[in-house]
């Protein structure tokens, strides 16, 4: 189907449905292969960058997109699954802030989980590399 619009907003398009496609792909075989959601990953996977593997929950919710009840709610649904991989801790210096932080069990998950992120990943960006969303203008108008 040839985009009607201005060239780059055919481009924005494009970006976006690959952006679907892989986010899909990436849940799926998250779910199937870890029980791990695509914003849990993400959850473990920024924990994972602080030097202490912890955060506050505010701190998540810019970084997983989410709100600030959304990643609590998120946080409380992964500590329930009861895989371990996450600890709560009330902050000493505020009681009213509350840190999550990273265990080894959760290290190990998102160890395992990310092998399968950069797979589909690679599978993704091998079936449209990155670079082809943007000549699309010239594919599109010959």
């Amino acid at each position: 189907m040839k985009c009607e619009m201005s060239s780059s907003f055919c481009q924005w398009l494009e970006i976006n449905n690959f952006h679907l496609k892989v986010e899909s792909a990436l849940e799926k075989s998250l779910q199937m292969n870890h029980n791990l959601s695509l914003k849990e990953f993400y959850v473990l996977y920024f924990l994972s960058q602080e030097p202490e593997q912890k955060l506050k929950l505010q701190d998540l919710e810019g970084k997983v997109g989410l709100s600030q009840s959304a990643v609590s709610r998120l946080v409380s649904k992964f500590e329930a699954k009861g895989c371990g991989a996450l600890e709560r801790n009330v902050c000493e210096h505020d009681r009213r802030s509350i840190y999550t932080s990273l265990t080894e069990t959760g290290a190990a998950k998102l160890k395992a989980a990310a092998a399968t992120v950069e797979q589909v990943l690679t599978e993704s960006f091998s079936e449209m590399p990155i670079q082809i969303l943007f000549k699309q203008d010239d594919i599109q108008n010959k």
